[in-house]
């Protein structure tokens, strides 16, 4: 898939890349999305995508031992939507199931604040639950 991703690039921005170590998009792949993409990080961090070479970016990151069937056809959409045989919507679309599907979708609850709300609810049900002396 990286080899593949240089086919359409020019040579000082494949040079650049495999220097820096990160893959920068040609500026007609900064599409910005109809609606932004969030999804969970870890510890309570969210990531905006905000358009196909974003998308592209992350899933390229994606270790390659949690890679499967989502995150296939998530790559096959962004290759089709460059391409423009898949319209960039559908392409998001297909990205967000398999942010879900991996369990990385952003709810918009930060994580840690959802933790300790649940446990200040189970600590006054105790208490309401506790027979009175």
């Amino acid at each position: 898939y990286f080899a593949k991703a240089f086919s359409w690039w020019s040579i000082p921005a494949a040079i650049a890349a495999l220097v820096t170590g990160y893959l920068a998009f040609p500026r007609q792949l900064q599409v910005p999305l109809g609606r932004i993409a969030a999804i969970a990080v870890g510890a309570g961090f969210k990531r905006e995508i905000a358009s196909l070479a974003a998308m592209e970016n992350f899933l390229t990151e994606w270790p390659p031992a949690m890679r499967g069937d989502c995150y296939r056809a998530a790559v096959r959409a962004c290759d089709a939507t460059r391409t423009g045989d898949v319209k960039l919507e559908e392409a998001r679309r297909t990205f967000l199931a398999f942010a879900q599907k991996a369990g990385i979708l952003w709810t918009g609850i930060d994580p840690v604040t959802a933790l300790r709300e649940a446990k200040i609810r189970r600590v006054r049900a105790r208490r309401e639950n506790q027979p009175r002396l």
